[in-house]
């Protein structure tokens, strides 16, 4: 069984890993069928869908990447609170995520942050 810690660290390292077929393949492990995920900016179903984001993720953000501040947990749904870093590890936004897992899978994620030009 893997914990809640364990699969948002994957997903967590999926924003920075430009190798696509690698990151879809780790999406995969940690991502239920029916994954569902969205932002201020974006929808998306499926790992494929998510993969694909991420990649624009890291076009338009080149060497950022995202820490784990704090994760709260209870009854198969989580709060978590993160910092989106550049790659000299400087704070760039923060930001929280609510995320609903399922049989050792995320399953929605809906994330948090002040938009671009807000």
């Amino acid at each position: 069984m893997q914990t809640i810690h364990k699969i948002w660290d994957t997903y967590r390292t999926c924003w920075a890993n430009s190798n696509a077929i690698q990151r879809t393949e780790k999406l995969k492990t940690i991502l239920t069928d029916d994954f569902e995920y969205s932002d201020p900016n974006f929808e998306v179903k499926g790992y494929v869908q998510l993969s694909d984001y991420m990649q624009q993720f890291q076009e338009q953000f080149e060497g950022a990447s995202f820490i784990t501040n704090e994760i709260n947990t209870h009854h198969n749904r989580c709060l978590i609170h993160w910092s989106m870093i550049n790659s000299t590890n400087e704070v760039i936004s923060n930001g929280s995520s609510f995320v609903f897992y399922e049989n050792d899978k995320l399953k929605q994620i809906t994330g948090f942050f002040k938009e671009s030009g807000s």
